[in-house]
């Protein structure tokens, strides 16, 4: 066939046509039957295609075909030649239409990001993976709805999300590749892969169960229908059958993890144990699929186990994890993941039994832990981790060790919740290594290094915050010395204000970031550091400030206590006259834990008027037991060190379940007491009081925002609110009061930026039980919360007095306690010099009386603090045998 020419229309033409009908009909029989026979039929004839054809559309369909012929092989025999082979021959398709798009262009895009999609799988080199997810959307938007290759190109591009966010961890390309795959499965024709489609739909919906922190388990069951309708439509002679029964049996196991049933795991192991005997060795997927079985494997040695397992098992399953660990090569992506596996597998063999496990395992996580080329999250993890190991091997002697595995991991912990991810991801990202921080500080503290405990639980503690710091920093010297960067920073800095995409925003009208955007900006905004930092005398741009720095403001303005609430030891940080004294607490993480638990309970059984009176009785004995037992344990060591003369004002910085107490109003009801002895005030962080302290003078004139809601659809209704507008009316006229259907969700963010001030009357939502985000309950919440995400988001560049009459507006979730992640926090975040907040529900009867008198007692911006307190101290004085009335009231800021 040589030199033939192959002009359209042409016998030649036509042969080739046909020759190249025959080579895919070789393709299609290899991929119903798996014959290796009908695969090199086809490489060979469109090999042959290639080498004579002439004509443009036959030479770009042979390079196609050939290119999706080596993809098969590939998959079958895992050879990279074959993968780099692929890539080249849909890049020269593509390449054959440089200025047209035809009919065949879409496959070719296609194809394209498919196997740029698998390599980057085997190499890692990112460029891969954001070319694949570039070249998908090409492939779908060529496409109409009713193309018979709608469903696979739908199909293509949700598994570049996918990988795009097991790349970043990003839930909004997530969510998009579940609806995509959705989609194509509903689409798909009598030639479409089904079965590939519904099993990679049960992995995103595995992985969207995850990424919702196991709240939402319909997702995990629905993954669990599809997997299984994958293993049935593959039938036995399917060539992927093996990952699809892999896939089906990671999706079990996680149910298993979720709801304990063993009939889950014993069908997760039979699976993965099939799918790794039919995946031969040296296959690129059989790395995956042993990890798989592996943790089943150990997961089954753990539900038999009572507590530890025995020796013998839990040699076995560290064994299986060394082999699967082995099967990963250097540089695949699932590296460092199996790493971290096996060193998990070592430290259960060593606790049961075998101590010079603890050897191996630390080794291997000191080299994940210090692996550049690690994801950051496996790297805080391995570090974490290698920090336990040593301290449990040397049962606490091996201090140093321990510190420097703390100092990676918290150097490394804000890596973790990039500004590419939503706000909700950074969130998530965070709780994983909730208490990371404390127990690196309690080390420090430990070996007798107390500027050093501050030092990183300033790093590790409040990183959102210190995000929102960040954007609203002072460009004075910058736009001095560079004015074309502090333009560019501000261009950055608003692009970051618009909503965060996918599941960020509930307003209908928001223009919600696409991810892709995020990514952009978020290396946009990194390399503009770099630039900024390498301008003379501004090498500090937007780094923390140094804890000497945080210690001489203190010394102006002080005391600021600083609690650290660890498993390892708990101590209050004095940070006064320019240094950090040591007061060791005598209580332990667990009961701190055990006495916010309780005290949430009672003084939402004292709420309950349906409750018997000698219940809600010994429930406000509960509450007032808990303020006694905070003045004994936390309070009264404090002040015997620090003596603080009557009236003076106290800043506490408590950390984990510690920031959920009122250390405020810690002591007997009748004193004496923090109240009798300081003006208590909160901060998340010491740097965000420190920005406090030195940011603007606030002003002298009131004209605040009130949002009033006293009747909320699907809540109670506040008979007192009016009485608070009234109130505030009279005295700031000219404020503005959104009330009743007018306080809803765009109107408030809209008014938001014009008022200086805040004052809200109504529900709140806490997001201490996990179970739902933390919001201000608005007219229209059903529909648009206000989240505190919202809130959080929001760069408020003259906010001072945020008045928070509402429920529950200081609690935040337990993992996320060191964030400050309710929404009293959120407010601070946004901007707010000043927040009044709650600790708990408060009396409807009673707050009209604190806002009144808070109110008048205010006599500048400046006076927040003082007017609360003395409010709180009247009510105190009245009611001195109900703390659940005026304990919740709580005030943060400088």
């Amino acid at each position: 066939m040589t030199g033939i020419p192959d002009a359209w229309g042409t016998p030649q033409y036509h042969l080739l046509v046909g020759v190249c009908g025959q080579a895919e009909a070789h393709h299609d029989t290899y991929e119903r039957t798996g014959s290796l026979r009908e695969l090199e039929l086809a490489l060979a004839v469109f090999t042959e295609v290639l080498t004579v054809a002439r004509n443009v559309d036959i030479r770009s369909t042979a390079a196609n075909g050939l290119g999706t012929a080596r993809w098969s092989r590939y998959e079958r025999f895992g050879d990279l030649a074959d993968l780099d082979a692929a890539i080249g021959l849909f890049r020269d398709a593509l390449a054959m239409y440089p200025n047209e798009r035809t009919p065949a262009t879409p496959s070719f895009h296609a194809n394209l990001g498919g196997v740029l999609r698998l390599r980057w799988r085997r190499t890692g080199v990112e460029a891969d993976l954001v070319e694949s997810v570039a070249q998908a959307r090409a492939a779908l938007a060529e496409t109409v709805p009713a193309h018979p290759r709608r469903a696979g190109r739908l199909t293509n591009l949700a598994d570049g999300l996918l990988t795009l966010s097991l790349r970043y961890d990003d839930s909004s390309a997530l969510t998009e590749a579940v609806e995509l795959s959705r989609e194509a499965v509903a689409v798909a024709g009598p030639g479409d892969d089904l079965a590939g489609m519904l099993s990679n739909l049960a992995e995103m919906l595995r992985l969207r169960y995850r990424s919702t922190n196991g709240r939402e388990r319909a997702l995990l069951d629905e993954a669990v229908e599809r997997g299984r309708e994958a293993v049935a439509a593959a039938g036995d002679r399917h060539p992927l059958r093996a990952r699809f029964e892999s896939n089906l049996a990671l999706v079990l196991v996680e149910r298993y993890a979720a709801g304990r049933h063993p009939a889950d795991l014993a069908e997760a192991g039979r699976l993965a144990e099939h799918a790794v005997r039919a995946t031969p060795e040296g296959h690129p997927n059989r790395a995956e699929r042993m990890l798989v079985l592996t943790n089943i494997r150990r997961a089954e040695v753990t539900r038999l186990a009572a507590e530890v397992p025995r020796p013998r098992e839990a040699r076995r399953v560290a064994r299986a994890a060394r082999d699967a660990a082995a099967a990963v090569p250097d540089g695949h992506y699932l590296r460092a993941d199996a790493l971290l596996g096996e060193a998990a597998a070592l430290t259960v063999w060593a606790v049961s039994g075998e101590p010079k496990a603890y050897r191996e395992a630390i080794a291997i996580l000191r080299r994940v832990a210090r692996d550049p080329t690690a994801p950051v999250r496996v790297r805080v993890e391995a570090a974490r981790r290698w920090a336990n190991a040593v301290l449990a091997s040397s049962r606490g002697r091996d201090l140093a060790e321990a510190r420097q595995a703390y100092d990676l991991a918290v150097g490394l912990l804000p890596r973790t919740a990039p500004r590419r991810v939503t706000h909700t991801d950074r969130e998530r990202h965070l709780a994983a290594f909730v208490g990371l921080a404390r127990d690196a500080a309690a080390c420090a503290l430990a070996a007798g290094d107390p500027l050093d405990a501050l030092r990183l639980l300033e790093h590790g503690r409040g990183v959102l915050l210190g995000h929102a710091l960040d954007t609203r920093t002072e460009l004075t010297e910058l736009r001095r010395r560079r004015a074309d960067l502090a333009d560019r920073f501000e261009a950055l800095r608003s692009a970051f204000d618009r909503p965060e995409g996918v599941g960020f925003s509930s307003r209908p009208d928001d223009v919600t970031m696409p991810g892709e955007d995020r990514h952009a900006l978020a290396r946009d905004w990194d390399a503009l550091l770099d630039e900024i930092r390498r301008v003379d005398g501004l090498a500090g741009f937007l780094r923390p400030p140094p804890v000497d720095d945080l210690l001489a403001e203190i010394a102006r303005r002080g005391p600021v206590v600083v609690l650290n609430i660890s498993g390892l030891r708990c101590d209050a940080l004095v940070l006064t006259g320019g240094r950090v004294q040591v007061v060791p607490l005598r209580l332990g993480l667990d009961e701190v834990v055990d006495r916010a638990r309780r005290l949430r309970a009672a003084v939402t059984r004292t709420n309950r008027p349906s409750l018997p009176a000698r219940l809600r009785e010994e429930a406000r004995a509960t509450v007032a037991e808990t303020l006694v037992w905070l003045w004994d344990t936390v309070a009264a060591p404090v002040f015997d060190v620090l003596a603080p003369p009557p009236g003076s004002r106290m800043w506490w910085v408590p950390t984990g379940p510690l920031s959920s107490l009122p250390l405020h109003a810690a002591g007997p009801a009748d004193g004496p007491g923090v109240l009798d002895r300081v003006i208590s005030s909160y901060a998340p962080t010491v740097r965000s009081l420190v920005a406090a302290w030195r940011s603007r003078p606030p002003t002298r004139t009131a004209v605040p925002l009130v949002v009033a809601l006293p009747q909320t659809p699907g809540r109670g209704d506040l008979p007192n609110v009016p009485a608070e507008v009234r109130m505030l009316t009279t005295r700031y006229p000219a404020g503005r009061v959104l009330l009743g259907d007018r306080a809803v969700r765009r109107s408030v963010l809209d008014a938001l930026p014009r008022h200086p001030w805040l004052h809200f009357a109504g529900h709140a939502v806490t997001a201490a039980d996990g179970s739902a985000d933390g919001h201000l309950v608005l007219h229209d919440h059903a529909a648009a919360p206000l989240t505190v995400a919202d809130i959080a988001r929001l760069r408020l560049a003259h906010a001072e007095v945020a008045y928070l009459s509402a429920c529950d507006t200081g609690v935040s979730h337990e993992d996320l306690d060191d964030e400050a992640l309710h929404v009293a926090g959120a407010c601070h975040i946004a901007g707010f010099r000043h927040v009044v907040g709650t600790a708990w529900a408060i009396d409807d009867a009673v707050a009209p009386g604190v806002a009144a008198d808070f109110y008048a007692r205010l006599v500048g911006v400046d006076d927040a603090a003082s007017a609360l307190h003395q409010a709180v101290s009247a009510l105190r004085a009245a009611r001195p045998d109900r703390p659940t009335l005026w304990a919740p009231f709580l005030h943060v800021g400088p």
